[in-house]
């Protein structure tokens, strides 16, 4: 969906640039591991606040009200469910989860549909190396986001060394990657960009607005301190793709007016 734009109904040239209303949906997922009894993916997302702006762009979040078991069975059936309830009214999606061993913070690239052979879920289930072919044979084997992936990333660590220098989050150590883990984070990344692609007979490449959804690995630490900032650091990464998102369609619309 396009976001809404917001104008104070001046024609003066001089006045302020029109601000557009994104929305942004955010997941999180419950515990899993024992020596984990928290998972601060769901803590984070949770902990978001309501709105956000930049200088173009306001920002709503919605922090999905349950986190998500990790559960193959489950996160298949509850992806399209929750897209079909939220899809009139989110134009983003940030998944996000733990990766424990890590203390630095990822964005995924790429969801994976195949490979889930290893790691058992919460059930003691894996799924058979055809699951993935027999599930979504009308996908590629990996799938990406529609936003320009780079884009963000650079408007991510900009804003991180945009906040004061006084909060941990500063300039802090988050990277690229393209192995999601073939586990639960990668399935639900997958089936989240599966669902948009179908909807949008966008499996790749394609506008904006066909994929945009992103994953974001947190480390396993759940002391105030780093909850604090992995908020900081997800609240950055949603202001780059939601700035991404805005200029984006901002742009196409006027490449539309200019062909018109």
């Amino acid at each position: 969906m396009a976001p809404h734009a917001v104008t104070n109904g001046s024609t003066d040239q001089n006045a302020p640039r029109e601000r557009r209303i994104v929305t942004v949906l955010v997941t999180g997922f419950e515990p899993f591991q024992e020596r984990y009894p928290i998972n601060p993916s769901y803590e984070i997302a949770k902990s978001l606040p309501s709105k956000l702006s930049t200088s173009d762009t306001e920002i709503h979040i919605i922090a999905y009200g349950t986190p998500i078991r990790v559960s193959y069975a489950e996160v298949h059936k509850l992806v399209p469910l929750m897209h079909e309830s939220y899809s009139q009214s989110v134009d983003l999606v940030l998944h996000m989860g733990m990766a424990s061993g890590r203390t630095f913070y990822t964005a995924e690239m790429y969801g994976h549909r195949d490979g889930y052979i290893k790691n058992k879920d919460l059930d003691g289930n894996i799924l058979p190396a055809d699951d993935g072919i027999r599930h979504f044979g009308d996908c590629p084997a990996m799938m990406t986001t529609s936003l320009d992936y780079d884009d963000v990333f650079r408007k991510w660590q900009s804003n991180l060394l945009q906040l004061p220098t006084s909060l941990p989050a500063y300039g802090a150590d988050c990277r690229a990657s393209e192995d999601a883990g073939h586990y639960l984070c990668d399935y639900t990344y997958f089936n989240s960009l599966a669902w948009y692609g179908r909807r949008n007979n966008s499996p790749d490449g394609g506008k904006v607005s066909d994929r945009p959804v992103m994953f974001l690995h947190v480390p396993a630490e759940t002391d105030q301190d780093t909850l604090e900032k992995g908020k900081h650091i997800t609240m950055a990464l949603i202001k780059a793709m939601a700035d991404h998102w805005s200029q984006s369609v901002a742009c196409n619309s006027s490449m539309n007016e200019k062909q018109y």
